[in-house]
């Protein structure tokens, strides 16, 4: 087997401290136990990341990273039903191949931890990945802007809930449904999987 790059090694380490920090809280994981579930010493992870603040600054600069691909993947198509699915396709990829990161992404904006605040620029770039305007602070949001946030949110959120729970399963007999149902809290029920 080759070896793995440095890079598929950050992976790795960040992969699995986003599911450790989602399960257990960022409080309650230490370098130890993060060591320890990717078979390093803890000499080796602080070799690449010196404090666990660096570590978890990591992981949230890793999840906006792969958010932001996704952004710029679709930012060529026109707001829309196809737009839509690009995204929601990407983002069931990316729970597909990292549900710890999105276990984290779950965890930290739904429970206001530490890295929530720094998250806020992920949700702005969810929101742009699907075409969705920015209203400036202190505005109120315009009744279209609330029904499109809704919908984005309660696809986003059950797209990742449901990747989660059905994990277990080859990810062929979930995904079709998977897509169907953010699709459909889109708005866009009739879209062919």
């Amino acid at each position: 087997m080759p070896r793995m790059t440095k890079e598929q090694i950050d992976e790795e380490i960040l992969e699995t401290a986003a599911a450790l920090f989602a399960r257990h809280g960022i409080g309650q994981t230490s370098l130890q136990r993060v060591a320890d579930a990717v078979g390093y010493s803890k000499t080796g992870l602080l070799h690449r990341f010196p404090t666990k603040e660096a570590l978890e600054e990591a992981t949230v600069a890793h999840a906006v990273e792969r958010v932001e691909r996704i952004a710029a993947r679709v930012s060529p198509l026109p707001p829309g039903p196809a737009r839509d699915r690009a995204v929601l396709e990407a983002l069931a990829d990316l729970a597909e191949h990292r549900p710890g990161l999105v276990s984290f992404l779950l965890t930290a904006l739904s429970q206001g931890s530490a890295a929530a605040g720094r998250l806020d620029v992920l949700g702005e770039v969810v929101f742009r990945s699907f075409g969705a305007g920015s209203v400036p602070a202190g505005e109120p949001l315009p009744p279209e802007a609330v029904a499109r946030g809704v919908r984005i949110t309660s696809a986003i959120g059950g797209l990742a809930v449901t990747s989660l729970a059905f994990s277990d399963l080859a990810p062929g007999a979930v995904r079709p449904h998977l897509l169907a149902a953010a699709l459909s809290a889109l708005g866009h029920p009739d879209q062919e999987d």
